[in-house]
């Protein structure tokens, strides 16, 4: 059995680690159950904001492009504003759009779709399965090197 926290090999039995401290007990290794996740609520929020993001640019690039236009601005101008309005909206909706994928894949268990399927390989030639220890090492414990016992060092008096 191996530690979770710095990945120490310990005995069978013990209730903390002896390099951590950590409980290592077999009550704390015990998966816990994970409550599905509500998304309803935030995948309607963004919805919504996307497309009031969207009609609402729309109406603003409306009423500023007609606006320049009564001033008798030209052409050139005026598409200048349209297209970089249009990219601004359009930038503002794939972010939305992003977080919203986002949301949702993590709902799903943090899966990510394949859109290659890898070959299968031949599992006969792998070794066996071994427990890897955590990929982040801490410090030296404080307490490593004050539980040793003490053995008492004989020394000759000076005479």
């Amino acid at each position: 059995m191996y530690c979770q926290f710095c990945g120490t090999e310990c005995q069978p039995g013990l209730n903390y680690c002896n390099r951590c401290g950590a409980a290592v007990s077999a009550s704390t290794l015990q998966k816990q159950e994970i409550a599905p996740l509500d998304i309803t609520g935030p995948v309607r929020t963004i919805g919504v904001t996307v497309c009031l993001t969207t009609l609402i640019g729309f109406a603003i690039l409306f009423i500023g492009v007609s606006g320049l236009a009564s001033w008798n601005v030209g052409t050139d101008p005026l598409m200048a504003t349209i297209i970089f309005g249009l990219l601004t909206i359009l930038g503002i909706d794939i972010s939305l759009i992003r977080i919203l994928s986002r949301l949702i894949n993590t709902a799903q268990g943090g899966r990510r779709p394949l859109l290659f399927k890898k070959p299968a390989s031949n599992t006969s030639e792998l070794p066996p399965a071994q427990h890897a220890p955590a990929l982040h090492s801490p410090g030296a414990s404080v307490t490593e090197h004050t539980t040793r016992t003490f053995a008492p060092v004989y020394k000759e008096p000076r005479g």
